[in-house]
């Protein structure tokens, strides 16, 4: 699980550095969309745990 945050993590990072580049607001869509990544992963986790 930790490598699946740290693989979606490093893949918004190169997205924003990408589209971004050196933009003043680039560390804060990283958070945005770290966080928003975060708790999706955090949510389906639980769901499948439930299920099981």
């Amino acid at each position: 699980m930790l490598i699946l945050v740290w693989f979606i993590v490093c893949i918004i990072f190169a997205f924003v550095q990408l589209i971004l580049g050196e933009s003043g607001h680039a560390l804060e869509v990283f958070a945005l969309l770290t966080a928003i990544a975060l708790f999706l992963i955090n949510k389906f986790a639980k769901k499948n745990q439930n299920n099981q």
